[in-house]
C-alpha cells in the first residue's frame, strides 16, 4: 500500500509538471491513468485517496540545510504526534522563494503549509511577475522565531566601527562592493538600507548562496556583508573578520558585546529575518487555530528551542493575527525602502 502510495503522489506530481508545460511527464501520467483503474477494480481506489488526504506538505522554499528547512523537520514530528496527520517535507528553492510560494498558494487548504521567512513578503518589490499575492494568497499560521545579523568586513579594511566605515568609504572615490546571497535576500536589502541610510555609494556584488559570497569575503576578494551573527561572531574571534555592528535595533542578549547598528554610527536601522508558518488562503479558523497550538506545542519543547538557538534563531511564537500584523509591517517597512532606493524590477 505504501509502495503504491508513492507511486500514485510521484504521478500526481508529474501531471502538475504536465500542466506546466512539461511533456518529459508523459509517461508518468499514463502510469497514474492506468493505477487509478487498477486500484478502482480492486476496490482500494478509497483507501490510497483517504491515505493522501491524511498527509500535509511542509513546503520550504528553499534547499535542504536552510533555516526554514531547519524548523519544518524539527517541528513536523510535533505537528504530527499533536494533529494525528503525516508531515512530510517538501523542498521547492528557486526565484526567491516563489517557487514553493506558488505552490502552496495553489495547495488545497489543508493539504500543505509554507515554512517561509520574512524576506518572501519583497517578492513584488524586486521582481516584475509574481503569480500569486504575498498577502492575500495564504492564511497566517504562526510565528517560529527570528534570527539577527551582523554587518561584517575584512581585516584589510582600516574600520573598527560603523562611523569609520561610512568615513572610509566615502573617502574611496568610487562605490565599494559588498556581497550577498542573491538579489532580494535579507542581505542584500539590508546591506541597501545602510547604505542608504548613512549616505553612502556601495556597489552589491551577488552570489548563489551564502557560502561562495562568505568564501570571498573571507578571501579579501569582496570587504563587506552582511550575515548571521552567529555566523560572524566565531569567524570574527578567529581574525578571519571584523563584525562593525549588528542589524537589529534591540541587542542581542546572545551577543551582547556586540553593539546594534542603530548604536553605532546607523540610526534608523532595525531589521532581523524571521521564520513563520503560513497556510494556503482557504483554510478555516478552527484547522488555523489547530494548527497555530501545535506549532507552539512543538516550539515549546526544549530539544527544539535549543536546536534552533545553535542555528541563531530566538523562538517567538505567535497568534496568527499576531503573524498577520507582522507579515503587514514587514512588507510596508521593505516597500517603503525600496522605493527609495529605485532597486529596479527583475
Amino acid at each position: 500500500m505504501i509502495l503504491i502510495m508513492i507511486i500514485f503522489d510521484h504521478a500526481q506530481k508529474q501531471e502538475t509538471k504536465m500542466r506546466d508545460g512539461d511533456d518529459s511527464a508523459g509517461a508518468t501520467q499514463l502510469l497514474r491513468r492506468r493505477l487509478l483503474q487498477l486500484l478502482g477494480a480492486s476496490g482500494l481506489l478509497p483507501t490510497v485517496l483517504h491515505a493522501q488526504q491524511d498527509v500535509v506538505r511542509m513546503v520550504v522554499p528553499f534547499t535542504p540545510g536552510t533555516t526554514p528547512d531547519l524548523c519544518a523537520r524539527l517541528v513536523g514530528p510535533h505537528l504530527q504526534q499533536r494533529l494525528g496527520r503525516t508531515f512530510v517535507a517538501d523542498n521547492r528553492p528557486g526565484a526567491s522563494g516563489m517557487i514553493g510560494m506558488d505552490t502552496v498558494a495553489k495547495a488545497a487548504p489543508a493539504s500543505a503549509l509554507l515554512f517561509g521567512t520574512s524576506t518572501m513578503l519583497t517578492l513584488p518589490f524586486v521582481y516584475a511577475k509574481v503569480p500569486f499575492d504575498v498577502l492575500r494568497s495564504f492564511a497566517p499560521v504562526g510565528m517560529i522565531g527570528d534570527t539577527n545579523f551582523a554587518l561584517a568586513v575584512h581585516p584589510s579594511v582600516p574600520a573598527k566601527d560603523a562611523r569609520e566605515l561610512v568615513s572610509w568609504i566615502k573617502a574611496q572615490g568610487a562605490p565599494v562592493d559588498y556581497a550577498s546571497p542573491g538579489k532580494g535576500t535579507f542581505q542584500h536589502l539590508t546591506m541597501e538600507w545602510f547604505a542608504h541610510l548613512a549616505g553612502v555609494k556601495l556597489n552589491h556584488v551577488p552570489y548563489k548562496g551564502s557560502g561562495p559570497a562568505q568564501a570571498d569575503v573571507l578571501g579579501g576578494h569582496v570587504k563587506l556583508m552582511i550575515m548571521p551573527l552567529h555566523v560572524a561572531v566565531p569567524l570574527a574571534a578567529d581574525g578571519k573578520l571584523r563584525i562593525l555592528g549588528a542589524t537589529r535595533r534591540e541587542r542581542d542578549a546572545a551577543f551582547p558585546n556586540v553593539p546594534p547598528l542603530h548604536d553605532a554610527g546607523v540610526p534608523g536601522l532595525d531589521a532581523d529575518a524571521w521564520y513563520a508558518v503560513w497556510a494556503p488562503k482557504g483554510l478555516g479558523a478552527e484547522p488555523v487555530a489547530q494548527n497555530n497550538a501545535a506549532l507552539r506545542a512543538a516550539l515549546s519543547d526544549p530539544e527544539v528551542q535549543s536546536t534552533l538557538a545553535r542555528q541563531g534563531v530566538r523562538v517567538r511564537p505567535g497568534s496568527p493575527a499576531e503573524l498577520q500584523t507582522a507579515t503587514q509591517a514587514e512588507y510596508d517597512k521593505w516597500g517603503a525602502l525600496i522605493k527609495a532606493i529605485k532597486l529596479p524590477l527583475e
